[in-house]
């Protein structure tokens, strides 16, 4: 009958340690990867790279007219003429406006 062996059993407090600490860890991690997840959506930037394509698309084709300026969302997008030296450019922003994070791009007016 060696299955019928007395095993040495845990006390009340070791056994609510452990729990306390698998709780602790558990927190942790979880926060962790609620961070990191909240990061990744933030940074997340192809949208409005996209959004600054269709703008250069639609400049192109004539479809807006300077000086443009359109919100979408937390998102300010703003198309203006530039000149610098000979060349006339034109500059697309797109601004956060929570975070202040922004793209620019500019490419040389063909008119």
């Amino acid at each position: 009958m060696a299955v019928l062996k007395k095993i040495k059993a845990a006390t009340l407090m070791e056994t609510l340690v452990a729990t306390v600490l698998i709780v602790i860890i558990f927190m942790i991690s979880s926060m962790l990867l609620n961070s990191m997840f909240a990061n990744s959506i933030k940074s997340r930037k192809h949208h409005v790279i996209s959004h600054m394509q269709r703008l250069k698309y639609e400049l192109q084709n004539h479809s807006i007219q300077m000086p443009y300026t359109k919100k979408d969302g937390d998102w300010k997008y703003t198309v203006y003429h530039e000149p610098e030296g000979r060349l006339n450019y034109v500059v697309l922003e797109a601004a956060h406006l929570k975070s202040k994070k922004a793209f620019k791009d500019k490419m040389i007016l063909n008119e």
